[in-house]
């Protein structure tokens, strides 16, 4: 059996038998360990006994965990040694061998050498949703990821970060599409790293999970990109009800998804709504003849590829000259290539450019004339040109569609096919 004994005069006797999970010790209710001592936090503290020895993290308490006199943040203590919490000593006892831990956990060393801390592995292959849980409390990461994992038949496959660099650096590495936070965080706290977050990683869904929460907290999560912003559950019947709550946000925001009609929105105007706020997702399109794809990361335009077999420019140039057909939004995932460079607004431009050629090449301008009636002789008559040297002469004008001419054009004319298809006079196109 191995159990903390309290050894100070006030709480003599006072002790906790541990198992194989992190417990949390302080004085509010809800602890694993309840010590009701004013000198100690509402959670003051958090261990795991693993390998004959007792991991130790502190809580940013307010007077602090001592390990032999030494203040810690992280730190071990060997059976027989002491432990202090503000005033309270308490002594570590083993009066057996410690039981081996569960098979489905692992050691994760910190990156500076301290100690050793297991993070929850089931064994399951990469799941359709991954999620990560951002909580300084490992007791608390450890019974969210259990609970989440049986509730969602495995289906999700949960990530764990007590730190924002971790978090970070888990955010990099996985296509996280829901990050759970909580707001009282070390060094670097919830709002600031959810910030850091919605801006690297906008395509997750970013929920916040605090026991601090207040209504300005809350405003300020929301405006930062929080999609809810949740009170922490100290109990598991608490965390069925957080996971409902987060599951039905996963499987909403795939229902919803995002289509529209080419004819109706503009290729570019979607990118250049997608590049201003710097989302990082794949623009698929979809006509009856031609499939492609644009990868947009972080607002910019890094590839585009065609069922053709284009790539790069030529690739998005190609796409953005469609003009009818079915788009749609999908995660984000990196591109087997960066074939493009450059800033996006100079990368529309090029294809705006490349199509008004393409249109100017269609619409040359035709002249017309109307062939002369039966017993008629076409007439001419001399238009002077600008520079009062040159004569050009003109065929008579057509009718209307009743057979009459229109009373406001001369009988010299030139017909011009223009954008809007109306007819201009000799005159005005002199001009």
């Amino acid at each position: 059996m191995v159990r903390l004994v309290v050894i100070s005069k006030s709480l003599s006797g006072l002790s906790h038998e541990l198992g194989s999970r992190w417990i949390t010790i302080g004085r509010a209710p809800g602890n694993s360990f309840q010590v009701s001592d004013s000198s100690v936090s509402g959670q003051h503290c958090e261990v795991l006994f693993r390998n004959n020895e007792l991991l130790v993290r502190d809580m940013r308490s307010t007077n602090g965990t001592y390990i032999k006199d030494t203040l810690v943040t992280e730190g071990v203590v060997y059976p027989g040694a002491t432990l202090r919490l503000g005033e309270v000593e308490l002594r570590l006892e083993v009066t057996s061998p410690s039981a081996e831990p569960r098979p489905n956990a692992i050691t994760q060393h910190h990156a500076n050498g301290g100690a050793a801390f297991p993070y929850r592995s089931n064994g399951v292959p990469t799941q359709q949703v991954q999620v990560l849980l951002v909580d300084d409390s490992m007791a608390f990461l450890e019974l969210a990821s259990e609970v989440f994992d049986a509730l969602s038949k495995s289906e999700w496959k949960i990530h764990q970060a007590s730190g924002a660099d971790q978090a970070l650096s888990l955010m990099q590495q996985n296509a996280i599409k829901l990050a759970v936070l909580d707001l009282n965080m070390p060094m670097l706290d919830g709002t600031q790293l959810l910030g850091m977050m919605h801006r690297r990683h906008p395509e997750s869904k970013l929920v916040i999970l605090t026991g601090q929460g207040n209504e300005k907290r809350r405003a300020e999560c929301l405006a930062a990109g929080a999609e809810m912003f949740l009170e922490k559950p100290i109990t598991r019947d608490g965390l069925h009800f957080v996971f409902n709550v987060l599951n039905d946000l996963i499987t909403w925001r795939q229902r919803e998804g995002f289509s529209g009609t080419l004819q109706q929105v503009g290729l570019a105007d979607v990118i250049q709504i997608e590049c201003l706020r710097r989302n990082s997702c794949i623009l698929e399109i979809h006509t009856n003849e031609v499939r492609g794809e644009i990868f947009l990361e972080s607002g910019n335009l890094v590839h585009a590829t065609t069922s053709a077999g284009l790539g790069g420019e030529n690739a998005l140039h190609s796409l953005l000259s469609l003009h009818d057909g079915q788009f749609n939004f999908a995660a984000f995932r990196q591109p087997t290539q960066r074939t493009l460079q450059g800033s996006w607004e100079c990368l529309l431009m090029e294809s705006a450019r490349l199509r008004d050629e393409q249109r100017s090449h269609a619409d040359k301008t035709t002249f017309l004339s109307r062939p002369a009636a039966p017993g008629s002789a076409t007439t001419t008559k001399p238009t002077e040109a600008r520079n009062g040297n040159s004569t050009e002469s003109h065929t008579p004008k057509p009718a209307n569609g009743n057979g009459a001419m229109p009373a406001e054009l001369e009988d010299n004319f030139v017909v011009l096919r223009t954008y809007d298809g109306g007819w201009k006079s000799a005159d005005a196109q002199s001009k």
